[in-house]
């Protein structure tokens, strides 16, 4: 991810705002993007390349790559953990790009895993149709 896929990553990006005010946004960024490698540009005085994700949710949208943090029986959940961003990458990390899981010695595959791996993400289901009666 690079500061030159922000037009890319805002059209994926959800139209509501990820915090609902400041305290809750900056509280979240402190607790995640203050760790990344990815907005380590930006918390040395280079704005311009610093991480896309953070612009947009200034921008007043949820970035495609925020899922929602895990949540107690009522729904509450902490500021630091409202989100899991799917390209936080620590800084302390001496490797900080993904890898795949290897497989397991001894273990069989029915096919190929590299056109399965990648980053998956849900999405919303369409609206039904006028007239369709849900079963």
């Amino acid at each position: 991810m690079s500061p030159d896929d922000y037009d890319r990553l805002y059209a994926e990006a959800r139209e509501r705002p990820a915090f609902s005010n400041g305290t809750e946004g900056y509280g979240w960024m402190a607790a995640n993007c203050d760790r990344c490698i990815h907005d380590k540009s930006a918390r040395q005085g280079n704005d311009a390349q610093g991480c896309p994700l953070v612009l947009i949710t200034l921008m007043g949208r949820t970035p495609a790559q925020f899922l929602d943090g895990p949540r107690d029986e009522e729904g509450r959940y902490g500021i630091a953990d409202q989100y899991v961003c799917t390209e936080f990458r620590s800084e302390d990390d001496p490797d900080p790009e993904p890898r795949p899981i290897p497989t397991p010695p001894g273990q069989g595959e029915l096919w190929p895993r590299e056109p399965f791996e990648g980053r998956r993400m849900l999405t919303p289901l369409e609206p039904a149709a006028e007239g369709v009666t849900p079963c």
